[in-house]
């Protein structure tokens, strides 16, 4: 069972590079400008890495930013807050970040990694159940996993410092908020391609809306009060806003490897489905540290009734992101996504991939190559009844990278906007700017 499962992801890798081929002849990704001062990694493979040196990953569509990645896992808990069984609200969260030159001899993260090595009993087998990560595919192992996930992180590498050539405080933050029933690790084309470039980014698991997550020594489904869907809609926000100030706190002295190098005066807000409407609402506090926002097909519709023409903060720049075949949050989510870009009054950004789904913002495609809604043969929402093959993950996931990192580079960086005013990728999109 676990050679095929290798023999899957091998085919699976190879078609996805020969898509990404003639990808780069048809469209032209960012390439930003602002870091070239330190790109000796650049030519440095990664011990483990699947992806050559200064080669285009199957699982981004592009190739790797100048710096190595670390990523380290660790346990935040708010005492401000009480979570519904006693005790502080707890986060499992995950920080990827440029490393140093070193970590490219480091072994390659695994995916039990992000589950803390099944130190905990019975954790895995809970991962692996249909509630959990095992709802993916059926029949999906952890140990599966292990051999398939194609991370480019060294466990608890080294932070490494910013360039003295970019004159910045710190790396730059980005803060990720994942959908309701998935699971942090589950975006790593984003998050550890940022990293790579440059950013430090931070992503907790959602107690209530995580599918699975680690707290106090013991695994948490949703379900309960944690799950009461008003309470979810008050402790994200709240849960992103504890994630910058314990940031903060960390490069201030509080965790000696961040210590001095990451800039929380510099932070943009990002989420996908419910963590899009969770970055909207943090938008909503005016925190002067968040100097942009990325929602990725964002779940606007909730219960407390925050539609785009209620919304109060119309000036920090935003990046709107949506599939147009998306069937999760459908036509009138997608309505409300492209009126929040219209009625917004400072710098804002749509991209919208048309042959694209709701889970085509995510990494699921690692878990099942036909999961549907955007990966693989999804159902149609423009053509109810029918199906359409999406563009390769690789392809979307280029699209994505391309338009978020130039916003962040133009937000977070001070760099040019003129990526971002011209659509790079044809008949593929649908592309709206505004300065």
């Amino acid at each position: 069972m676990q050679h095929s499962s290798r023999a899957r992801a091998a085919t699976g890798a190879l078609g996805a590079a020969l898509c990404t081929a003639v990808y780069w002849r048809l469209a032209r990704p960012y390439r930003p400008s602002l870091l070239q001062g330190d790109l000796a990694f650049s030519s440095v493979r990664s011990r483990g890495s699947s992806v050559a040196p200064n080669a285009v990953s199957p699982v981004t569509g592009l190739r790797r930013g100048p710096f190595p990645v670390g990523v380290t896992t660790l346990q935040l808990d708010d005492h401000r807050r009480q979570d519904p069984e006693g005790g502080a609200r707890s986060l499992q969260t995950e920080i990827w970040y440029p490393a140093t030159d070193e970590s490219v001899d480091m072994p390659r993260n695994r995916y039990s990694d992000f589950l803390g090595r099944g130190t905990i009993a019975g954790s895995i087998e809970a991962a692996e159940a249909a509630d959990a990560i095992g709802g993916y595919r059926p029949g999906l192992t952890i140990a599966e996993l292990d051999e398939t996930w194609p991370n480019e992180a060294a466990r608890d590498a080294r932070v490494r410092e910013p360039p003295s050539s970019a004159g910045m405080a710190g790396w730059p933050v980005v803060v990720f908020s994942h959908g309701s029933g998935a699971f942090r690790a589950s975006y790593i084309f984003f998050t550890e391609y940022l990293a790579s470039q440059g950013y430090v980014v931070v992503a907790c698991d959602h107690p209530g809306s995580a599918r699975y997550t680690q707290v106090n020594g013991r695994v948490v489904k949703p379900g309960g009060a944690r799950s009461e869907r008003q309470r979810m809609e008050a402790e994200r926000p709240e849960d992103i806003v504890f994630l910058i100030d314990a940031l903060a706190r960390m490069a201030q002295g509080a965790d000696s490897r961040f210590t001095g190098r990451v800039d929380t005066s510099r932070v943009a807000v990002t989420g996908m489905s419910f963590g899009g409407w969770t970055a909207a609402a943090v938008l909503e506090k005016r925190d002067p540290r968040i100097r942009a926002a990325v929602l990725q097909c964002p779940s606007l519709m909730s219960a407390g009734g925050r539609l785009p023409e209620e919304r109060g903060n119309r000036q920090t720049p935003v990046m709107l992101m949506l599939g147009t075949e998306d069937t999760v949050i459908g036509e009138l989510g997608n309505a409300l996504g492209r009126r929040y870009v219209e009625t917004h009054e400072g710098p804002s950004c749509l991209v919208e991939i048309k042959a694209a789904g709701h889970v085509s913002f995510t990494s699921c495609e690692l878990y099942n190559s036909e999961y549907g809604n955007g990966i693989g043969t999804s159902k149609s929402l423009t053509k109810p009844g029918s199906t359409y093959t999406p563009l390769p993950p690789a392809e979307q996931h280029a699209i994505i990278n391309s338009y978020a990192l130039a916003f962040l580079d133009t937000h977070l960086r001070g760099g040019e906007p003129k990526y971002l005013q011209e659509n790079h990728f044809g008949d593929k999109i649908l592309h709206k700017y505004k300065p």
